[in-house]
């Protein structure tokens, strides 16, 4: 397994770059949800554990079933202090999440091939930005990257450490290809594409056809996420969602990232593609960004 690991990683590389020193973008992308309404939700759960827990620190009672007549009383401070303590210490940490999420969802991946560096850029910089630098010199903030000297929202890590958790990018594109064919739009789907969707569902593994595409960089505990799913509408000539269901898609998804890296220059269909579509992603070639990412399925596997 580990032999056509590495012997994919080479095919992948090989078929994304012409030189050495060739820098290429293979995917482009946007969070699945905007920026704001993460910070939004965050701050909600923090406000509410206080509130919360300012209540449970005041009027706290016990029991709070009472029988045979029993009046509940106000149960005694050290509960009632640490009841409210751990309201709010909850709350802060689902708040925290919906701040930190930002962080991991990609937005930009870059090749560096004549350093073997992979770049992720995120919709949002490492909240680890705010700690002292003689903490995130430290082993354990570099797990997931270094930071990129020109970007502060780019993490630079070895191409041969980054692997796929779940979800494939070709995966992604054929669950749309299917639903297509179950639906009412079948006749949308032409007979080429229907047997190229026949030969991958017979390689692929239930591993594959997941509805997140994640990534994960070494012995870094948290993966990447990554949005690979494409609209309907840009694969066969069907409508777009309508409604009251498109309006909450145009409005909750984020914006696909096409800032273009240091030096970088764009191809000439990169460079139309931003005219296509606002928030849908972007691959180089989704089945070799799957060959440059295998899926590692070592997780997966039963203990026994």
């Amino acid at each position: 397994m580990l032999l056509g690991w590495r012997w994919g990683r080479c095919l992948g590389v090989r078929a994304y770059t012409s030189k050495a020193d060739d820098v290429r973008v293979i995917y482009r992308g946007g969070p699945y949800m905007r920026k704001p309404y993460f910070y939004a939700a965050g701050a909600c759960f923090v406000l509410a554990g206080l509130n919360f827990g300012l209540f449970i620190r005041d009027y706290f009672v016990w029991p709070l079933f009472p029988t045979d007549g029993a009046v509940p009383e106000l149960a005694r401070p050290s509960l009632r202090y640490s009841l409210a303590a751990g309201t709010v210490l909850f709350a802060s940490l689902c708040g925290w999440y919906f701040v930190y999420a930002p962080s991991r969802m990609v937005t930009r991946l870059t090749v560096y091939p004549a350093t073997g560096l992979l770049g992720i850029r995120t919709a949002a910089p490492s909240p680890s930005r705010l700690l002292p630098s003689a903490w995130t010199r430290r082993p354990f903030f570099q797990r997931a990257g270094t930071v990129s000297p020109h970007d502060a929202r780019e993490r630079l890590v070895p191409l041969r450490d980054v692997y796929r958790l779940q979800g494939s990018a070709e995966g992604s594109e054929m669950q749309v290809w299917d639903e297509l064919l179950q639906g009412r739009h079948k006749d949308a789907v032409p007979a080429a594409m229907r047997s190229r969707l026949a030969r991958f569902k017979l390689g692929a593994s239930k591993y594959d056809q997941q509805d997140m595409l994640m990534l994960r960089v070494g012995a870094s505990r948290l993966a990447f996420q990554l949005t690979a799913r494409p609209d309907a509408s840009s694969l066969a000539p069907v409508p777009p969602p309508r409604g009251l269901r498109g309006w909450w898609q145009r409005a909750l998804r984020g914006a696909t990232d096409w800032d273009a890296p240091r030096g970088y220059v764009a191809s000439a269909a990169e460079q139309r593609a931003p005219r296509m579509r606002r928030s849908e992603p972007w691959f180089l070639d989704r089945a070799k960004f799957d060959q440059l990412f295998p899926l590692d399925a070592s997780r997966y596997r039963k203990r026994t």
